[in-house]
């Protein structure tokens, strides 16, 4: 033991740092397996819904998982009642939509394949009416009245679009959004 106190005292102060870390990292492998075996994420992450409705406190999820989350969903649905007054109408479960840029992403593929100078297409708005962003090459030219024509290439595919804006497709690869043109759709 005597050995050991006196190599501890002579080693290099890197040599101390490195050991302290490579302790904790050791230490912390068997508390994670013991964490997950039995603190499961499902019941750490457990809200309780008896008091509060489903919509407070984290929206009535249970798990953290998609599989979770449809289970409680079919529990719910099989024991939901009419609701008695607005506050529990309100307080109801709904359906969650996660991302609707699916419905435009085939139109804004075919787009993209009849129309070459476009390069990308996003949704800048997730509304009824959206925005979208339009990204081409640019030529030093301002392409207001290009932005007009994609305005109705959009509505004859059924993209209701508010408003058109062009941006430069180089830039955007830097992070950069420079405007090329403009347009109101409607």
């Amino acid at each position: 033991m005597e050995k050991f106190k006196t190599f501890i005292k002579e080693m290099r102060f890197e040599y101390k740092v490195l050991s302290i870390f490579i302790i904790i990292l050791l230490l912390s492998v068997p508390y994670s397996i013991i964490k997950k075996k039995f603190f499961p994420a499902n019941q750490t992450v457990a809200v309780s819904n008896a008091n509060y409705g489903s919509g407070a406190g984290g929206a009535g999820v249970t798990g953290n998982s998609l599989s979770d989350m449809q289970q409680n969903m079919q529990t719910q649905e099989n024991t939901s009642q009419q609701a008695s007054s607005i506050s529990e109408a309100v307080s109801a479960e709904r359906p969650l939509i996660l991302n609707d840029t699916a419905l435009y992403s085939e139109n804004f593929k075919q787009i993209m394949v009849e129309v070459p100078e476009i390069k990308h297409i996003e949704l800048a708005t997730q509304v009824e009416n959206p925005t979208v962003w339009i990204y081409s090459l640019n030529d030093g030219l301002r392409k207001d009245d290009v932005a007009a024509e994609y305005c109705s290439i959009l509505h004859s595919r059924g993209i209701m679009a508010s408003n058109i804006t062009i941006y430069d497709e180089k830039e955007r690869r830097h992070g950069k959004l420079v405007e090329l043109g403009a347009a109101k759709c409607m």
